[in-house]
Parts: structure tokens; sequence; C-alpha cells
């Protein structure tokens, strides 16, 4: 396998996984491209208006649009053609459960992977993460209720990896040994 598409619950360490790929493992990533605020350590999106956004997408220089809570999420096209293409590359991507389903389909030597927390590490990290990322009501139950449709995909990823300490050599032996 060439490359890995991580998916699993909101909170559960995917881009943690994703940034330790890219960091220390010589993994490539595509930047996200996205109408939500940016902060200026996320270093694998952008930030753009939605008027971008969606002009972007009618003349396909964004692709593979969703949406999630109140935000619009792609990637460039260009980056998604290196995703598909470029051989020599090897990938980690960081998307919904959906997503993951189509670019596993799309493209075959990226594994999908479901990456889980016990419900009450899970319910842990969100409260967290609730006190400094989703901070507007409307917005954290709009992303709660996505994010637990999400978790009815989780019985069709054949791959699964506990969101621990050992999570990033685990994903290195799964690519490794498919």
């Amino acid at each position: 396998m060439r490359g890995l598409i991580l998916t699993g619950a909101l909170g559960v360490g995917k881009t943690t996984a994703q940034d330790t790929l890219v960091r220390l493992h010589g993994f490539w990533t595509p930047t996200t491209m996205t109408t939500r605020s940016v902060s200026s350590d996320e270093a694998y999106a952008l930030g753009v208006g939605l008027e971008e956004f969606t002009a972007g997408v009618r003349d396909r220089r964004f692709v593979l649009p969703a949406k999630f809570g109140t935000n619009w999420y792609g990637w460039s096209a260009e980056d998604f053609h290196r995703l598909r293409n470029d051989r020599a590359a090897r990938a980690v991507v960081n998307v919904r459960p959906y997503t993951a389903l189509l670019l596993s389909a799309l493209i075959e030597d990226m594994l999908p992977v479901w990456i889980w927390l016990t419900p009450e590490e899970l319910a842990l990290r969100l409260a967290q993460r609730a006190a400094v990322r989703d901070v507007e009501p409307a917005i954290l139950s709009e992303r709660r209720r996505q994010d637990e449709e999400d978790r009815t995909y989780e019985t069709l990823f054949e791959h699964r990896v506990r969101s621990d300490e050992n999570m990033p050599q685990s994903l290195l032996r799964l690519i490794e040994s498919t």
C-alpha cells in the first residue's frame, strides 16, 4: 500500500496521526480548502471565503466538496491529481467516513482505516475539545449530529487502529503488511 485514509469519530486523533506521519515518516498530505476559520497551527488547511470556495468548485479548481457542521471542505484539483497519480509519494489523508470509502474505491493503493477510542475516552476528549474549538452551541450541536451519523459507517471498515501512543507505529505496520 502507498497510503492511508484515516477516518473515525470527531476528536479521536486523526489529525494528530496525520501530522505524525507527515512530520516523522515522510508522508505527504493534500491541503484542505475550507470555509471555516483556520488557525496558524493548522499546517494542512487553507481558509477561503464561501464565494471563493463556491467558485473553485464550479470551475473545478476544488474537488470533493463536503459539508461538515456549517463549513465546506475540499481539496485543490492539483493535490487530488497528485494523490491519485503520484505512486512514488506515500500519502495520508484525514476525512469523514463516507469520503474515506469513496476515496478507497477511487484510489486502490490507499488503505481506509477507522481510528477508534472507547466511548469514555472519546467523551473526555470531546469535552476538552469543546472548551477550546466548538464554542458556539448551534455549531457544536450540528457537528455532534453529523458525527453520530458518521459512526454508523464504522462496521464498513475492515482495518481499525486504536488511538493511543502506539497509533503511528500501528498504522505503519498496517500499511507495510497490506
